[in-house]
């Protein structure tokens, strides 16, 4: 049985709360609010902008998308398809199912890696965004710490987040070597954050390549962004999941708030 759903004010923070934390880790511009939500401007060919909605109310969504003339415009929606498509014209697409989680961030367990691979976990200048890797033992460029890459576009078949825009390898940087697995999470909220109420850290981008599967990476990946993330003061983890990933992520304890349905404009 799915637990309840989160009350309106409380859905209505975490989609904050996951729409500040998802710009500063793929490091576009602040989400801006707008009636019904909020507004990140992605600025890239099919992903334009995206407009995420803590709710899927009829008249928001028919003025919003009375507005959309453009493609590469998103939707994210926290309600089923069923709910939001006699609300679109036709021709939008619809994208998996995905969603909206959050657990309490607990002290981690044991973070050593399997025999053969070596954990890093870097800060940015700020320490507003973590990174976890996984790389095969001897394989990390342990030299570039000052600054936190953009991670390298290697497979990724358990992402918590959607799979329309993601990071560009960063050329500042020299190639990257395709890590075993990955994964940020960006602290958000806090008396003095963007968004108000506790201090959180979304995750997103938490994947394992092909060939290193099975072998306890992603998990290890969460735990190290959960312990840096708490130390940093940070109470509760957030993110939204594929179905792939909703399984991972409700076998290591966390609860489901919403479902999220995506869709665009196409070209």
């Amino acid at each position: 049985m799915a637990p309840p759903p989160a009350p309106p004010s409380e859905l209505a923070r975490l989609v904050g709360v996951w729409a500040d934390g998802w710009a500063r880790a793929r490091r576009t511009a602040v989400p801006l609010a707008v009636p019904g939500g909020f507004r990140i401007e992605v600025g890239q060919p099919r992903h334009v902008a995206r407009y995420v909605l803590p709710a899927a109310d009829p008249d928001v969504l028919r003025e919003l998308v009375r507005g959309i003339d453009a493609p590469g415009l998103w939707l994210k929606v926290c309600a089923p398809r069923e709910r939001i498509e006699p609300l679109l014209p036709p021709g939008w697409q619809f994208s998996e199912p995905q969603y909206l989680m959050t657990a309490p961030l607990e002290p981690p367990g044991d973070l050593t890696p399997p025999p053969g691979y070596r954990l890093t976990v870097r800060h940015d200048a700020d320490g507003g965004l973590i990174e976890a890797r996984i790389v095969l033992d001897g394989t990390d460029p342990g030299a570039r710490t000052s600054r936190t890459p953009h991670p390298a576009p290697t497979p990724r078949p358990v992402r918590t987040g959607s799979p329309e825009a993601g990071p560009e390898a960063d050329p500042e940087m020299g190639p990257e070597i395709p890590p075993a697995a990955s994964g940020l999470a960006a602290l958000t909220g806090g008396a003095s954050g963007a968004v108000p109420g506790p201090r959180s850290a979304v995750f997103d981008m938490i994947g394992t390549a092909a060939g290193h599967r099975r072998r306890g990476l992603g998990r290890l990946v969460m735990a190290a962004l959960a312990a840096r993330a708490a130390a940093a003061g940070a109470t509760q983890g957030v993110l939204v999941a594929s179905p792939e990933g909703r399984a991972l992520y409700e076998a290591l304890g966390w609860e489901l708030r919403a479902p999220v349905t995506a869709a665009v404009r196409p070209r």
